[in-house]
């Protein structure tokens, strides 16, 4: 009789033991879940200021809503895509920023700015880690990012003017 004691108290013990390790995982878990919402927070760039191959620095956060566009020069879509966001940008309809794929010294970055005819704005190749939007895996890819500061959306693919305006037409009406 007390050996069935001992294995049931035994067997008590190691399920308390189970359950209180349940308790530390599900805690743990809980802790890691907050400081990825935290972080997240902390990256939506909220206080990054970017500046541009022209000199220009420009606050993550605006007014109205944010094109960020990636391009590169190698890239055929993202060439023909250029004179429709350089139109975009001459609409005012919305801040446009142009990110170069390639890490290009200034001088570099502002010729090919030159040579495309790239009339917005282009986020200078030191300032491109800073952006709180990940490095695109396709391009050209287009992020919508609403007024304060978040990412709303990812477009693969070429853009239009006329796209980009109903796009965000839409998004203010919501």
């Amino acid at each position: 009789m007390n050996e069935l004691k001992i294995v049931a108290d035994f067997k008590r013990q190691t399920q308390q033991r189970g359950s209180i390790k349940t308790a530390v995982l599900i805690v743990l878990a809980l802790a890691a879940m907050l400081a990825g919402v935290f972080a997240q927070r902390q990256m939506s760039g909220s206080d990054v200021t970017l500046s541009t191959a022209d000199g220009k620095a420009y606050s993550w956060q605006s007014e109205s809503w944010t094109v960020i566009n990636y391009f590169a020069e190698w890239c055929a879509p993202c060439l023909r895509e250029l004179p429709e966001l350089n139109a975009f940008y001459r609409s005012g309809e919305a801040r446009i920023l142009g990110v170069s794929y390639d890490n290009l010294a200034a001088a570099e970055l502002n010729a090919m700015i030159a040579r495309q005819d790239i009339q917005f704005p282009v986020v200078s190749s030191t300032d491109v880690a800073n952006l709180p939007v990940p490095m695109p895996s396709v391009l050209p890819t287009t992020y919508i990012i609403s007024p304060d500061g978040q990412l709303i959306q990812t477009l693969h693919g070429e853009q239009t003017e006329a796209g980009l305006k109903a796009l965000l037409t839409a998004l203010s009406a919501n």
